[in-house]
């Protein structure tokens, strides 16, 4: 189990994930290190399963819980000059919930699976809610001007698309004397318009 954090920018404290690493060559790892890493994500929910060592952070520190798809060391140069100010990159599926017009906004909460929040089979366990909650950005750029200067808004409730861009904040509400992340916010690089999913239904039968 990997502490990452994850940078926003100069006026935002960095997103800290619990991250799963299945360490399947028996690699080894200095305490503290700088990685490129690929993961699957979710928002951190009370009693996901993260191993919390004596002294660690508190489970509601989190922002995130994910699986480590893959992970790239980082060289340092000799003289200590690297800066990981680099915001964390993420790409989104799913249904769009709601927009805002006046703002160029849209929220999605995308499902994903990562192993922190897998059902149980313990009797009376905790169902997790396994999502990614977003709002979605769209800058006033010169990319997307022609989009913004159109009457209807580019995105549409219920329209199901694959976003990609980079997360440069956080929603949060106060429990006690902590802040809970609720939902991240994307600044859009790129949106794809999808056709929803079709399930056809088997014309054999059960058992055969």
């Amino acid at each position: 189990m990997f502490d990452a954090q994850m940078y926003l920018g100069p006026d935002s404290a960095p997103l800290l994930a619990a991250l799963h690493f299945f360490n399947s060559k028996s690699r080894t790892f200095d305490e503290m290190g700088f990685y490129f890493v690929i993961t699957r994500i979710a928002k951190m929910e009370h009693g996901a399963q993260i191993a919390l060592s004596d002294g660690a952070a508190d489970e509601m520190d989190y922002d995130l819980v994910g699986d480590i798809v893959k992970l790239i060391p980082v060289p340092i140069p000799v003289d200590g000059s690297f800066q990981p100010t680099f915001t964390p990159y993420v790409e989104i599926c799913g249904t769009v919930d709601s927009v805002d017009n006046l703002t160029c906004t849209f929220c999605i909460n995308a499902h994903q699976y990562v192993v922190s929040l897998k059902p149980s089979d313990q009797p009376q366990s905790q169902n997790f809610q396994s999502l990614v909650p977003v709002e979605c950005v769209i800058p006033s750029t010169p990319r997307w001007k022609k989009s913004l200067s159109r009457k209807k808004f580019i995105v549409q409730p219920r329209r199901y698309v694959s976003v990609s861009g980079s997360i440069t904040g956080r929603m949060t509400k106060k429990v006690g004397d902590k802040q809970l992340t609720e939902c991240f916010r994307v600044e859009v690089d790129n949106i794809m318009f999808l056709r929803y999913p079709i399930v056809t239904s088997s014309s054999t039968s059960p058992g055969m």
